[in-house]
């Protein structure tokens, strides 16, 4: 009886991540609802602050990241197979694809790659000379946001994944967020020091889905408006809301093998179509065009792009909206889904487990962004559709729609898009919402799920942040 106990400890609430967690995010959401406008103040001040002293060591790190991921793959490290000699692979290359998409950037892409370009092209970089609306603007619209959504974003994620998966693997600790860090914490202080790190990633992690659900919430509230000709609101967002929650509840509850494996490969296979649609019923010759051109853009001046800030021309404010940023999003997300993609890195080599992390999503990533970027900048350059007016009158939330608008079977088009955001966010929260359970649980392993009833709770949880917020 001792031993079956000893066996099921390791997956009973870790009370030492789970509650500091809760309380500080309870806390956090208390003092929002009750000093909004002083809180939004000191945040907006504070994050300012952060952009100006330290954009310069953000995007350092960024380029010292991605230069390391790759130096590792090529390295004899890259050798070593996750989970030892023998170890066999638990997922296909197209799921591990589809996973590895949909769990980390399924729902940005939906969102950022009509509308960044847009911005990029109208409000471009001053330290580039470009002239916005040009040709020029054009190509660095669609190559920068593609620099964004790419590569550095996945080798932030997949090096912690790296650490993560080695630790948890290999040394066979339990799979967790400070695993990667075990090596920087003494011995002594680990149980301090573990159950701190998980506490206020469990806070970020909780916040970062609320902001991404409520993104996704309005965009799927401007499609039905759209659709049904009706002004969408907090109703609207509810009953979206309902719907989305019960469906990555079940999805975690069944698992990463069973409901994410299926949730996520379907959901690729709809952005696959949609890409196709878009590309063949748009304005194909101008999307192949503008893909081949902003590629190259892309490659020959990735360092360059990568290090834009506003040294010499302070009232340049284009790095500190949109580059730095995207650096500080990277460092917040690079743990938690660095985690999540640990879990799929079993029997994989590193070099594998890197390569097939970056190349194939930055690909794909690339021609949506051409595509559907592509396609408004296109609108906006021949004047068809006043793509940047648009934004300015509807939000980013509708950018989508107001292309979708112009092309055969409209509302068709919208609906099927609408039902795609609903299961593209659902998978990618599905993710989050495991990794919660298991950082909240007592030494789960790597081949292991957390228990059902936290996957639960934490879905749950966050579904209540965004209704509160």
């Amino acid at each position: 009886m001792s031993a079956a106990r000893k066996r099921d400890e390791h997956r009973e609430l870790n009370h030492y991540t789970f509650w500091p967690g809760f309380i500080l995010l309870l806390a956090g959401i208390t003092l929002g609802l009750a000093y909004q406008e002083g809180l939004a103040i000191m945040l907006s001040t504070t994050m300012n602050w952060i952009h100006i002293t330290f954009g310069w060591l953000e995007v350092s790190l960024a380029i010292i990241i991605v230069m390391f991921t790759v130096g590792i793959a090529f390295s004899p490290i890259g050798n070593i197979r996750l989970g030892g000699r023998d170890a066999k692979p638990e997922f296909t290359f197209w799921q591990w694809f589809s996973l590895s998409l949909c769990g980390c950037i399924g729902i940005g892409i939906l969102f950022w790659a009509m509308g960044e370009p847009i911005y990029h092209m109208m409000q471009p970089p001053l330290s580039l000379h470009i002239d916005p609306g040009s040709k020029d603007a054009g190509i660095f619209a669609i190559a920068q946001t593609t620099l964004h959504w790419t590569i550095a974003q996945y080798c932030f994620y997949t090096i912690c994944g790296v650490a993560i998966a080695l630790v948890s693997y290999n040394r066979n600790y339990p799979l967790s967020i400070a695993a990667g860090m075990y090596a920087l914490f003494p011995k002594k202080l680990r149980p301090i020091l573990v159950p701190a790190v998980h506490a206020l990633c469990l806070f970020s992690l909780c916040c970062a889905i609320a902001t991404s659900m409520g993104a996704g919430l309005m965009q799927i509230g401007s499609g039905t408006g759209r659709i049904f000709d009706y002004t969408p609101g907090p109703l609207t967002w509810a009953a979206a809301a309902a719907i989305i929650i019960p469906i990555y509840i079940l999805s975690s509850y069944s698992g990463l093998k069973k409901g994410m494996r299926i949730l996520s490969t379907g959901t690729t296979k709809a952005f696959f179509l949609f890409m196709a649609i878009v590309l063949f019923a748009g304005p194909t010759l101008f999307i192949l065009g503008i893909g081949v051109e902003s590629f190259g853009y892309f490659a020959s001046n990735f360092f360059r792009n990568s290090t834009l800030l506003n040294t010499m021309q302070i009232s340049d404010k284009w790095p500190m909206q949109w580059l730095v940023p995207y650096m500080e999003i990277f460092f917040i997300f690079a743990p938690l889904l660095g985690h999540f993609l640990a879990r799929m890195g079993k029997g994989r080599t590193i070099r594998q487990f890197i390569l097939v992390n970056i190349i194939p999503p930055t690909i794909f990533c690339h021609f949506w962004i051409a595509t559907f970027g592509g396609t408004a900048v296109y609108f906006q350059w021949t004047g068809l559709v006043d793509v940047w007016a648009g934004i300015h009158q509807f939000g980013m939330e509708s950018m989508v729609y107001i292309l979708l608008s112009q092309f055969p079977f409209c509302k068709i088009l919208m609906g099927l898009f609408v039902v795609t955001i609903v299961f593209s966010f659902a998978t990618m929260t599905d993710s989050l919402v495991a990794t919660l359970a298991i950082i909240s649980t007592k030494g789960v392993r790597a081949s292991e799920e957390p228990p059902k009833k936290l996957k639960i709770i934490w879905g749950v949880v966050t579904g209540l942040i965004v209704s509160v917020t």
